[in-house]
């Protein structure tokens, strides 16, 4: 690993409470989260360069929609597999 890298990553960095950012999903009668990605100095990013159109940005966020579908699986089968498998025909 090059050095600066190396104490780019020793770094301690504090935040405050107020400073954690939220997105999230809301149940259907709007009291409840069904899901959420939270955390501290979260940087969201898109490639403006590359997003020129509508289209692009619709199969942009189509792409993470099937990010966080296969990661929503594998917490699914992890642990709740056997609701899934009552499922299967």
């Amino acid at each position: 690993m090059d050095k600066e890298l190396e104490e780019t990553l020793d770094k301690t960095v504090t935040f405050k409470v107020g400073d954690m950012m939220t997105y999230g999903v809301m149940s259907e009668d709007g009291n409840e989260l069904l899901a959420a990605i939270t955390g501290f100095g979260m940087d969201i990013r898109f490639n403006m360069r590359l997003i020129n159109s509508l289209a692009d940005a619709e199969a942009t966020a189509n792409a993470m929609a099937d990010v966080f579908y296969q990661a929503l699986m594998e917490q699914l089968l992890a642990e709740k597999g056997d609701v899934v498998k009552q499922g299967a025909p």
